[in-house]
């Protein structure tokens, strides 16, 4: 794909896109936007990644819209920070976040909800992990 230069609707900054993707992350602001304002006819999308995706989520780890289930319907995975989340992971699970700093608790090392509670290993703060904690 030639690059292709769009400017952060957030902070003007001017950014190289050189990969398909459905929306842009900024590195210098971290906003998320779509992928936008060029001819859609311009580019062969059946070369992209996305030519077979059919189902999206935001990231729970990085809150990128990018998030898709893959070819054989296993996993969800996330492009932008390299999450991976099986389908039975998804279903059966309810997906933590601090309540302070709203990092992904469900991937830090050792996450569990047994004792009803999580101390955030990005920030420090402790969490309630319980069914009276799930919004």
């Amino acid at each position: 794909m030639v690059p292709i230069k769009i400017q952060c609707k957030n902070c003007a900054a001017q950014i190289e896109v050189r990969t398909y993707r459905k929306f842009v992350h900024c590195p210098y602001c971290g906003t998320n936007m779509p992928f936008e304002g060029f001819e859609y006819q311009d580019i062969d999308w059946s070369a992209s990644m996305y030519a077979h995706v059919k189902y999206w989520m935001d990231c729970p780890a990085c809150r990128s819209r990018n998030m898709y289930l893959g070819p054989e319907r296993k996993k969800w995975k996330c492009p932008d920070c390299g999450l991976v989340i099986s389908a039975k992971e998804k279903k059966k699970g309810v997906f933590w976040f601090c309540d302070d700093c709203e990092a992904f608790l469900n991937v830090q090392p050792g996450f569990t909800t047994e004792n009803g509670v999580w101390k955030c290993t990005e920030c420090g703060y402790v969490s309630g992990v319980t069914e009276d904690n799930i919004l």
